[in-house]
């Protein structure tokens, strides 16, 4: 009766949880559904209040804005559990191993207390057919050893394999925690674990520039074309940054339309180029509308950089390129600002 209780209640949690995706032009993706769901089913009460905000207000949910709550009540949530349920999981192995290992050592201990005796009778035995005996029960006994020891490692075995998949899962559900929902770029919180190692595991000799952009009247796209609409320019301008700084750099969405990233051993000359060639790229790009084929006009970005030195603290290395894409933003915008412009 419970589990139908269960059910009911999921069920009606789904049925509030639809119509409340279309009032508020959000598609029906996994993040976005699992969001409204924990807020409808009050899984969190964080999370209802940070909704409850915005609706008081009359606002829209925005995807970013869901993103971010997914982010902050529910990918955290999963990787902590998942890490708690691998816990439990490698306990259990243990304890199966020291159990398996105690299980080995009693027959091993067994089997030499037999050959020993078996040893004492083979030597005073003084007929053929007694000796022939001992030897067969030997060779039982062997046998039986040698299929507890085979059994023994089947059991190991299953448990490394065991202990892999749990491996693989935990970093499959850190890799998902780590994403930004909308652009599968990295999310804020990494980025964040991110630059906080750069800055405090760094080398002498080592060179590291902090690349910040924005797009450029974000706000206009979203009002004139609609979030779905605003959600691609996005998506579109984090593919951009994958092909320009390469896959393997690792890029975040740092919040709405500004992204980071932090080049290594480069020049400064060349992290201009690069962050330059994604700004230049961006506004030459011809985006339209799939639905109707509207041109969404010239969308631009603009870009600060800043050095790391060596007595920065993270706050102060991310201030240093906040300012100079602030300045660039104040001063036409659609342009790329190095330190060296803010002096």
């Amino acid at each position: 009766m419970q589990k139908q209780d269960a059910v009911t209640q999921s069920s009606e949690f789904l049925r509030q949880t639809i119509p409340m995706l279309t009032k508020h032009g959000l598609m029906p993706t996994p993040t976005n559904y699992a969001v409204l769901y924990g807020y409808i089913s009050g899984q969190s009460q964080a999370l209802k209040e940070s909704i409850d905000n915005v609706i008081a207000k009359k606002q829209t949910l925005s995807t970013q804005f869901i993103a971010e709550l997914h982010e902050q009540h529910i990918g955290g949530g999963l990787i902590h559990s998942k890490q708690e349920e691998v816990q439990h999981g490698l306990e259990k192995i243990i304890s199966n191993t020291s159990e398996e290992i105690q299980h080995v050592n009693n027959d091993t201990h067994d089997f030499d207390s037999s050959l020993t005796k078996h040893a004492e009778k083979l030597s005073s035995a003084t007929d053929a057919d007694v000796a022939a005996m001992i030897l067969q029960q030997i060779m039982q006994d062997t046998r039986a050893m040698a299929k507890s020891v085979e059994e023994a490692q089947a059991r190991m075995e299953a448990s490394h394999v065991e202990i892999e998949k749990m491996r693989e899962e935990l970093q499959s559900v850190k890799e998902t925690a780590e994403k930004d929902a909308l652009t599968g770029l990295k999310n804020r919180g990494s980025f964040d674990k991110f630059i906080h190692d750069v800055v405090h595991q760094q080398k002498s000799g080592e060179t590291h520039h902090l690349i910040m952009l924005d797009i450029d009247h974000f706000k206009r796209i979203n009002d004139n074309f609609g979030h779905l609409v605003g959600d691609r320019v996005i998506r579109y301008v984090s593919a951009l940054m994958r092909q320009i700084f390469g896959a393997d750099q690792h890029i975040a969405r740092y919040g709405g339309e500004e992204f980071a990233t932090v080049i290594s051993n480069k020049t400064l000359d060349e992290c201009f180029n690069l962050a330059d060639k994604v700004r230049i790229a961006m506004g030459n790009s011809k985006l339209q509308r799939k639905d109707s084929g509207e041109t969404i006009g010239k969308v631009t970005m603009s870009a600060g950089i800043s050095v790391l030195q060596a007595d920065d603290a993270v706050d102060s290395f991310i201030d240093r390129a906040d300012k100079a894409l602030y300045f660039a933003k104040e001063n036409g915008r659609n342009k790329t600002v190095l330190p060296t412009d803010l002096a």
